[in-house]
């Protein structure tokens, strides 16, 4: 009975090594497996032989609005389910910044997405990805593969924090994996998205396009800090049913040919009503726990990307 159970233990852990394809990352979560460290001496390393670009310059740089780049054709095949998913997880590059916290005096590295649009370092991602986190004393803005391995940002080409977009240029030893950006796009289309929400690596989502939406991406406060006379910006939106979360921003939605048709940006969580208040000591609105009713996933279309971009 004893070799039986052995046996059976034997054969279900033999199963449990080889339930993915070759080649499928398997991510490491729970106590003790620090995802990022290897990340954080790499980036250490860099900034130690003043190889990343400082933030302050980063901010500089921001107000370039156009680049010059060649960029590839869009692609009209549609890819296998796993060609699809391998595309998207090639051209993935994680951005963000490696900086010195203001309130805990530790060194953190706060990464997000971003994705290749050239082989030779052109990477797309938000505007909001590329600004310094609001707790930071001094940082620097890097990329990563999703193999890990760190990417020096060399600079940023072009920005638009009015349409939520920016492309910068890393330093890699190798050509990257671009995404074609594509504008072929309608709801009921169906669309995948390759992020990490929550600090989940990894996760594929699928939906489909639900709708198209024109608003500004900047807040009341923001479009107050506009020089007078200037028309607020209004990108064109695709609300989709893909899943993300925080720390997917920048991250691509492509579609089953494998091209970008736009990029991770916002969620809108719409919540039910509060209930009618029992008069009830210490009891306030705020402290009902209340159902979500619906949650808009939106990213920024291509075209708001395409439009940062002149041709050769």
């Amino acid at each position: 009975m004893k070799h039986f159970c052995a046996l059976i233990l034997l054969l279900a852990s033999v199963g449990i090594a080889s339930a993915q394809a070759p080649g499928v990352p398997v991510y490491a979560e729970g106590r003790g497996a620090r995802p990022n460290a290897a990340l954080m001496e790499q980036a250490k390393k860099f900034h130690e032989a003043s190889a990343l670009l400082p933030m302050a310059k980063v901010m500089e740089q921001c107000k370039r609005n156009k680049c010059t780049l060649a960029l590839p054709e869009e692609d009209t095949q549609p890819l296998p389910p796993r060609e699809r998913w391998q595309r998207a997880r090639l051209s993935h590059i994680r951005v963000g910044a490696y900086f010195l916290c203001s309130k805990c005096d530790k060194w953190h590295l706060d990464l997000a997405g971003g994705y290749a649009i050239t082989a030779d370092g052109a990477v797309a991602t938000c505007a909001h990805v590329v600004a310094p986190p609001p707790n930071m004393k001094v940082g620097w803005l890097v990329a990563a593969t999703e193999d890990d391995v760190v990417l020096p940002v060399i600079e940023i080409l072009a920005c638009d924090s009015g349409t939520d977009c920016a492309i910068i240029r890393v330093e890699s030893d190798k050509p990257l994996t671009p995404l074609p950006l594509g504008l072929d796009v309608s709801p009921g289309d169906p669309v995948w998205c390759f992020s990490d929400p929550s600090g989940k690596r990894g996760f594929f989502s699928e939906g489909i396009v639900s709708r198209f939406v024109k608003r500004p991406f900047l807040r009341k406060k923001e479009m107050a800090d506009l020089p007078e006379g200037t028309d607020v910006p209004k990108p064109v939106w695709l609300e989709t049913t893909t899943d993300w979360a925080p720390g997917s921003s920048g991250s691509a939605v492509i579609d089953a040919c494998g091209n970008c048709v736009g990029h991770v940006s916002e969620i809108q969580t719409v919540l039910e009503d509060p209930l009618p208040m029992r008069k009830k000591k210490g009891e306030t609105a705020a402290s009902q726990q209340l159902g979500t009713l619906i949650v808009f996933h939106q990213a920024i279309g291509a075209a708001e990307v395409k439009a940062l971009v002149k041709n050769p």
